[in-house]
């Protein structure tokens, strides 16, 4: 495919040949998919028909890579029938070159929407791993002081997370470690209540 590759890498230079190939294959991409995917949901013409309220004469007519009458009415419903999304989007010419060379049967494939791994996995939150030197090099930039005591000797602080920050309360009072404020240990929780 690499011959194949440069030659239209360079084909595709000139505006007229770009142009005129790209709808060619614009049309062939789209027929072909719209064929794939009806047998990949093993649908006959006529089913899939019925599901977008044509005839099986115009899916036949839609399915040919010669036709180019397309309208986005028309592959709206065709993709809600596949349950699948429709995406029109503009692109360069330099990536037809790799659109042409991935150009077969199981890349035109897609998964309806409910065998779609991408809305089935559900994969729990993790905190990713961040190397020691960039937790510095971001604490700095923020203006974190030059040693901190809360992490690893880096300049982030970690926060407790929240139930493990339960209020401690000395068991003697102020300043004066061993003595208690008078009333006890009850006055002591009762004057941090108010």
């Amino acid at each position: 495919m690499s011959a194949i590759s440069d030659v239209l890498r360079v084909e595709f230079r000139d505006p007229e040949y770009s142009e005129g190939y790209a709808e060619s294959f614009l049309n062939s991409y789209i027929a072909t998919q719209i064929k794939v995917i009806r047998e990949q949901r093993r649908m006959k013409q006529s089913d899939l028909a019925r599901e977008v309220g044509t005839t099986q004469t115009a899916i036949s007519r839609i399915e040919n890579v010669n036709y180019s009458s397309w309208n986005i009415k028309t592959l709206k419903k065709l993709a809600r029938a596949f349950r699948v999304r429709l995406m029109v989007s503009f692109e360069t010419y330099g990536t037809l070159v790799d659109e042409v060379g991935r150009f077969n049967r199981e890349s035109l494939q897609r998964t309806e929407r409910e065998k779609d791994p991408g809305l089935l996995e559900r994969k729990a939150p993790q905190r990713a791993a961040v190397d020691e030197g960039v937790e510095r090099a971001v604490a700095t930039a923020m203006g974190a002081p030059a040693a901190s005591p809360f992490s690893r000797d880096t300049n982030i602080a970690v926060m407790p997370r929240q139930e493990d920050q339960k209020p401690e309360l000395p068991l003697t009072g102020g300043l004066n470690p061993g003595v208690l404020p008078p009333g006890g240990l009850n006055a002591a929780q009762s004057g941090l209540n108010s």
